[in-house]
């Protein structure tokens, strides 16, 4: 489905600045708002004695100014130039900068529990103290790497403004060779900032001589490519993304961050999908960080804000049923006795009520029990959630937990679970939470000694941010990509023709 954004363009000063219906696919947790939380732009005109918010003496004002940019930032094409022959429609632009202000404020995508934030509330609070401006700047959440996206947003669109080369399919440069199609290659890496050519003859600008392949590797690994230095083909599609197909792809980013709370909690983790990455973050510092195992393209790991509130040491694991009947029974089908040899047991009732018993070795034995029964994994060396389990609050049945299977780490490509979280060194994140406890880490000997499982309830939750960020920006200012394993730039990314203005008010920010 095409996102669509129904703007509320009507004059009229009664009407209330309702949601907009904005769907992105595929489809997030909407703020839902009931008559209590509706935005009247009557009552914030009203708080703003009669004045329009965005414009003075015709002009946009600071605030104004500050909105326009981070719409355009975000891929809505507007102008902040006003012609004179266009100023009776300016109550309708105050309007509708005020509706997609509201839009972008009650963004809460990905949610697992209600947010902090109350946009209404603070908005109509930002007009009548005279802070809009600030309200404006502290919309995108204040995150570092939110501003450094936004500036490389501004930088390639100066590069837009250039032809970009195409090279020639089967080029194939060898070491030491002159070509004209070098001169190409050098021109991109150059404006992507992987090679400098200022001190450069020109002589040498179509030369593929060891500067050229050191920049070709830097530009591989920015990508999540394998550093060859030679020119492959999954290199040579990443040459050919022109800036302004990577403005677009920067800007979905950045409405991705808008869900964020406005303020960076002291401490909390963050994953990264598309990079496969987990960061501890304490105090702006990265304090640990580890490589990931996300879901599948069929079964993808949601976007979610979420908390840890609690670890299990020595789970036991029951998988759902389309694991049960597509891979484990047809996996003892082919090996009688698998299931058995990794500790499957059959159970029913729950908690403490649970009574179990042993496996059968033919499938079609275990068949016949599992109406009654399911399949449990018990704790050990080879359950498939590890030593530790990470439970976050949220709707899919999702959590971050250990995996037995480490080799898998060592590939590119880590897009390989059923939509849960692997992690490379679970016993390295449990130690971040248990070390300053006397009490929990006895129950980490505990469960280390006797194998038992534990359920560690802790005293604080830990705030989780699951993002899907196909390109970021390193703290020393270089443009990472990565890429779009589920698809989502094009899909979710706000097509500023759905967004956008009526025909009159298109002549006006154009």
């Amino acid at each position: 489905m095409k996102p669509v954004f129904l703007s509320l363009l009507l004059v009229l000063l009664n009407v209330p600045l309702m949601a907009a219906e904005l769907s992105l696919t595929p489809t997030p947790q909407q703020a839902v708002l009931n008559n209590n939380e509706i935005l009247s732009y009557k009552l914030l005109k009203k708080n703003n004695s009669n004045k329009f918010l965005w414009f003075t003496d015709q002009q946009l004002n600071l605030s104004g100014l500050s909105l326009v940019s981070l719409l355009n930032d975000l891929g809505l094409t507007v102008s902040p130039l006003v012609v004179n022959s266009e100023k009776s429609d300016i109550s309708a632009i105050d309007q509708h900068l005020t509706a997609q202000l509201y839009y972008i404020a009650t963004l809460f995508n990905g949610y697992q529990f209600k947010p902090k934030e109350t946009p209404k509330t603070d908005i109509i609070a930002a007009v009548t103290n005279k802070t809009l401006d600030n309200y404006v700047d502290q919309l995108l959440p204040q995150f570092d790497e939110v501003v450094r996206l936004r500036s490389a947003i501004a930088k390639y669109r100066q590069l837009s403004s250039l032809p970009w080369p195409s090279i020639d399919a089967k080029f194939n440069p060898q070491l030491g060779q002159g070509h004209q199609e070098i001169a190409k290659l050098r021109a991109i890496l150059s404006a992507l900032g992987d090679i400098d050519n200022s001190k450069l003859s020109s002589f040498r600008q179509h030369i593929f001589d060891p500067e050229v392949i050191e920049a070709l590797k830097h530009f591989q690994a920015r990508h999540g490519l394998k550093a060859t230095g030679t020119l492959d083909n999954k290199t040579r599609l990443a040459l050919a993304i022109t800036p302004k197909q990577r403005i677009e792809i920067m800007q979905a980013n950045l409405w991705r961050w808008l869900s964020l709370p406005s303020r960076p909690p002291q401490r909390y983790l963050q994953v990264n999908i598309p990079s496969y990455h987990l960061s501890l973050i304490e105090n702006n510092q990265q304090t640990l960080a580890m490589k990931v195992i996300v879901g599948d393209k069929q079964h993808p790991t949601p976007i979610m804000v979420t908390e840890i509130n609690s670890v299990t040491i020595n789970p036991t694991w029951t998988p759902t049923y389309n694991i049960v009947n597509n891979e484990l029974l047809p996996q003892n089908t082919r090996d009688p006795g698998s299931l058995k040899r990794q500790n499957f047991k059959l159970a029913k009732g729950a908690w403490h009520q649970q009574e179990f018993r042993e496996i059968a070795q033919q499938t079609a034995d275990i068949k016949k029990l599992l109406p009654e029964y399911h399949l449990v994994q018990s704790a050990g060396e080879n359950n498939a959630l590890g030593k530790h389990r990470f439970n976050i609050k949220n709707h899919h049945s999702v959590y971050l937990h250990d995996t037995p299977v480490k080799n898998l780490f060592s590939k590119s490509n880590r897009a390989l679970s059923h939509g849960c979280i692997r992690l490379q060194f679970s016993e390295k994140l449990a130690k971040e939470f248990f070390d300053s406890k006397n009490k929990l880490k006895q129950q980490v000997r505990k469960a280390d000694r006797t194998g038992d499982t534990f359920h560690i309830r802790l005293s604080s939750s830990v705030p989780v941010y699951i993002t899907y960020q196909t390109v970021w920006v390193a703290a020393n200012g270089q443009i990472n990509w990565r890429d779009d394993i589920y698809q989502l730039d094009n899909t979710e990314f706000i097509n500023q023709d759905d967004f956008a203005y009526n025909s009159s008010l298109t002549k006006v920010l154009h």
